[in-house]
């Protein structure tokens, strides 16, 4: 479900934001204790020191945090506030409205914007603003001359900032939601000319099984009748074995266009089946472990992906074992197919390599499976085998 406060159109982007705020804080606070070391009015070195170090343990901590564990709006709210009233307590400590440590306020309407809508954004500004002239005013030098002028301005500042943080907030969200059309609609094409292909591939395999299958069977069974009126011409036992052959092939290629048994039996039976014809094509050891009766909505997807997998095992692997496991995780709304070998392997960058030369075999699978909601990772390594993650949703 679409977060209502973050623009991100993925958790990864959250995560990416707050990555890149946390180490935002890092230079920020070394800048801050710079400015310590410039005249103040009425400064508190010590309370300041004390403040400085609490603030960068937990900066240090939030940087931990992002790269451990799970992001939550509610972290990246709770992070903004405390910065606020970080800055607030350093600069009323050192100069109040003169403090160097004011500057600071002008960053965390910037970081808001690219990680929060409009609406919170103009909280935060909002927030930030009445903050510096909160801590301005306490301060004893706000009775100074010109205090109320320079508070004022720097007011002014903050907020003129802050509306400009506002706009680019709401451009940001403007185009994520844009780029969420464009890949619903990238997914709606694509889940279209998916139907569109199985719809002609089932008509042109029903069409290979009515005909032509037909056809060169009712052929082998003449032949049998003519071989059986005059035996013996070696020419009839070429022939027959010629047309085993084809009518065996030609079984194949219907099966691929559109198997039959993914239709009538579901997705466990068609897996099996194509495990064991890629096992016996390469000779390997097969371990199958299929845990899933129901039907689902993309089998088809699914088991196209998985032939594409197998069809890799046999002709590239040199495996002599092959893995293939279909289950539901801890997750009951998700589907897994794990499809492992222990042949030769590949570099990682050799999926990217087969696209940019033209082998769209893997890359278009993993395309696929992303437009429908779902996931395809690949693990390899040189002489390491492989191993495919396939994640659908249930």
């Amino acid at each position: 479900m679409e977060d209502s406060t973050l623009p991100a159109p993925s958790g990864e982007a959250t995560v990416e934001a707050e990555r890149v705020v946390a180490w935002l804080r890092l230079p920020a606070i070394a800048l801050i204790a710079l400015g310590q070391g410039l005249a103040h009015p009425n400064p508190h070195d010590t309370a300041f020191l004390i403040t400085l170090v609490a603030f960068s343990a937990w900066s240090a901590a939030l940087l931990a945090w992002v790269y451990l564990r799970p992001i939550s709006t509610r972290f990246a709210l709770t992070a903004t506030a405390v910065d606020i009233v970080a800055i607030s307590v350093l600069a009323i400590l050192s100069g109040g409205p003169y403090s160097h440590a004011r500057l600071a306020f002008f960053v965390v309407p910037v970081a808001v914007a690219f990680r929060f809508r409009p609406a919170i954004t103009s909280a935060a500004v909002a927030v930030t603003t009445a903050a510096y002239v909160i801590q301005a005013l306490a301060h004893p030098a706000s009775s100074s001359p010109e205090a109320t002028r320079f508070i004022i301005i720097q007011a002014g500042y903050l907020a003129w900032v802050g509306v400009a943080c506002v706009l680019l907030s709401a451009l940001l969200q403007k185009r994520t939601k844009l780029v969420a059309d464009l890949a619903a609609a990238r997914a709606r094409l694509l889940g279209d000319a998916l139907e569109a292909e199985q719809r002609e591939r089932q008509v042109l395999a029903e069409a290979l099984h009515d005909d032509a299958l037909q056809n060169l069977l009712s052929a082998r069974h003449e032949l049998q009748e003519i071989e059986e009126a005059a035996p013996g011409h070696p020419a009839f036992g070429r022939a027959e074995h010629a047309l085993t052959q084809t009518v065996s092939q030609l079984r194949q290629a219907v099966f691929d266009l559109h198997p039959y048994v993914l239709e009538e039996a579901g997705l466990e039976a068609a897996l099996r089946s194509a495990a064991q014809q890629a096992a016996e094509r390469a000779e390997l050891e097969l371990r199958i472990a299929l845990h899933y009766p129901r039907r689902h909505p993309q089998e088809q997807l699914l088991f196209s992906a998985a032939r594409e997998l197998l069809a890799n095992v046999v002709q590239h692997a040199r495996a002599r074992r092959l893995d293939v496991t279909l289950t539901e995780p801890e997750e009951p709304s998700e589907l897994l197919l794990v499809v492992e070998d222990d042949g030769r392997g590949f570099p990682p960058e050799r999926l990217a390599e087969r696209l940019a030369d033209g082998h769209v075999g893997l890359a278009s699978q993993r395309f696929r499976i992303e437009a429908a909601g779902g996931s395809m990772d690949v693990t390899s390594r040189v002489g390491g085998g492989t191993r495919a993650e396939i994640r659908l949703p249930a």
